[in-house]
């Protein structure tokens, strides 16, 4: 079951597309990353999603309901969104911002069941109980914010930029509980730049750039279809370039700050035969395999020459 589809979703302003024709797919249970340079559309993309900008063209579904139908405005509250900065009172504790969000979205919730909601997402309540919101680390205040979409019992959270501004604890802290509630049945959709992060975290990413998505695939797949590379170091890259050249039909290689990279799955025995033969010294050899960064960059490239 999908719980998002878009089809040729657009918004433009002024006549010009900040999203374009997207098609997105995000099935149930996913941690569903979307990666995109600042001014890509990832923001805009998603306050069309959650209502809160309307689309120039195109529509989308939530748990199968058309963004045109009478129903959408209800199904929408299966959906918690933080969309480019958690909003919260900094002078008040986890659990009267929960409170507040209980009465602005009309739940009934206990107390106690918001603190175990404090606790599901990775808070200790009986060291945090009288501290404020402005007192928490960034990290904290993120999986408060997290918690605060979570007090209507979300099944789709939506996150912008999570990662942002946070330090090496705070990156595990908020991943650590967004993998606890993916693992209770939670599905995210989550927007970064910050590559790394969400190959540790995702199960499928979207790649955006300048408004259009220019694919959906899965980690695994990723990973099984990643280019492999050999990285070799020399003193004279452009002799070593033509040397391989002639003598091995690889087909991509480049150089670079004095190293020569071969794409694909080249054979390493008869590079280094090449090498020898031709009495090129090398200083270092690397295999490398491409990575959610690799795959990032190289589809931009071919986006921006086509």
């Amino acid at each position: 079951m999908n719980v998002l589809t878009t089809d040729r979703l657009s918004k433009s302003y002024k006549g010009n597309f900040a999203v374009r024709d997207v098609c997105m797919n995000i099935e149930k249970g996913d941690i569903y990353g979307f990666v995109g340079e600042n001014g890509a559309g990832k923001t805009t993309l998603i306050r069309l999603i959650t209502g809160l900008a309307a689309p120039t063209s195109g529509s989308y579904s939530l748990f199968g309901v058309r963004s045109d139908s009478k129903d959408i405005c209800s199904v929408r509250k299966r959906t918690g969104a933080i969309v480019e900065s958690v909003t919260m009172s900094r002078s008040m504790t986890a659990l009267q911002n929960l409170r507040m969000q209980c009465d602005i979205t009309g739940v009934r919730r206990t107390d106690e069941e918001l603190r175990e909601l404090i606790t599901r997402v990775g808070l200790d309540y009986g060291s945090i109980a009288k501290k404020k919101a402005g007192h928490f680390s960034l990290g904290m205040r993120q999986r408060l914010g997290i918690a605060m979409v979570m007090v209507s019992d979300a099944e789709f959270v939506i996150l912008d930029e999570p990662m942002n501004g946070l330090d090496p604890q705070g990156f595990i802290e908020v991943r650590e509980t967004i993998m606890r509630l993916n693992g209770e049945g939670v599905t995210f959709l989550i927007s970064s730049h910050i590559l790394s992060e969400l190959e540790k975290i995702c199960n499928r990413i979207g790649v955006i750039s300048h408004g259009e998505l220019l694919e959906e695939i899965s980690i695994a797949d990723l990973h099984k279809n990643a280019r492999r590379r050999i990285v070799i170091g020399v003193p004279d890259a452009e002799r070593t370039l033509n040397a391989l050249a002639a003598g091995g039909g690889f087909p991509e290689m480049t150089v670079s700050e004095g190293k020569v990279t071969l794409f694909g799955d080249a054979d390493i025995n008869l590079v280094m035969r090449i090498l020898v033969e031709n009495g090129i010294e090398v200083s270092s050899v690397s295999t490398l395999e491409e990575t959610i960064e690799d795959h990032y960059i190289r589809l931009l490239g071919k986006a921006r020459l086509s």
